[in-house]
């Protein structure tokens, strides 16, 4: 690891874990480069990395500022920020209530699209689902493989790119979200109505108990 590689994922390290915050100034390239007893190109070169990861933005003659992750670095940084524990809890309710619109909307277009192999795959995963004896921790596990089963059936790529997203945010910290599959909070019958209604061709009916599993979610998230 060179020199600049070294001071940029320790600025980094600073901005996820909430050290420097959006709008703060970087220190200016004399005191980085004391700090770190090294000269100021690699300094300078630490910082172009961290302007090309979306971390900073590089104002000429201003300071050099912290941008906000979510719109500097995008959402692939989001589950490492949850790792971190530094993301604002409504972050983590907005992400949830767009995955419940999206469930809906796959279920919707798996009762349309979803050919008996499909609605089979669904089956399998409903009955692992409805097992008394699972525990939270695999529930939690199941329901996003079912999300993700869902996503397929619809076709579209880019949704599945989103679903791996979802998944990794919550599935890289399960201890955060465990409780939502709790014993009287994560109820399965909503995720059987759903298969039985894209068995059916309803997708109305199995919009809807997609969107409610989100809701009770979204309730004691």
């Amino acid at each position: 690891m060179t020199v600049a590689e070294r001071i940029a994922d320790s600025l980094k390290a600073a901005i996820m874990k909430g050290r420097l915050k959006p709008g703060d100034a970087l220190p200016s390239e004399r005191e980085l480069a004391e700090k770190y007893e090294v000269n100021r190109s690699s300094v300078r070169e630490a910082v172009k990395r961290l302007q090309g990861w979306g971390l900073v933005q590089v104002k000429h003659g201003g300071a050099t500022r912290v941008r906000d992750l979510l719109l500097g670095a995008g959402l692939n940084v989001l589950p490492s920020l949850v790792e971190l524990g530094a993301v604002d809890p409504g972050i983590l309710r907005e992400l949830h209530e767009l995955r419940g619109m999206l469930l809906g909307w796959c279920a919707e277009r798996a009762a349309v699209l979803a050919d008996g192999d499909g609605v089979a795959r669904l089956e399998v995963l409903v009955e692992k689902l409805e097992d008394p004896k699972a525990r939270p921790a695999a529930l939690q596990v199941l329901d996003y493989d079912f999300f993700d089963a869902l996503v397929q059936l619809t076709g579209n790529r880019l949704l599945g790119a989103f679903s791996s997203l979802v998944r990794d945010v919550y599935l890289r910290s399960p201890d955060r979200f465990v409780a939502l599959y709790r014993r009287g909070v994560f109820d399965p019958a909503l995720h059987r109505k759903a298969v039985n209604a894209i068995r059916a061709k309803n997708g109305r009916a199995a919009g809807d108990a997609m969107r409610a599993h989100a809701a009770t979610a979204l309730r004691d998230l």
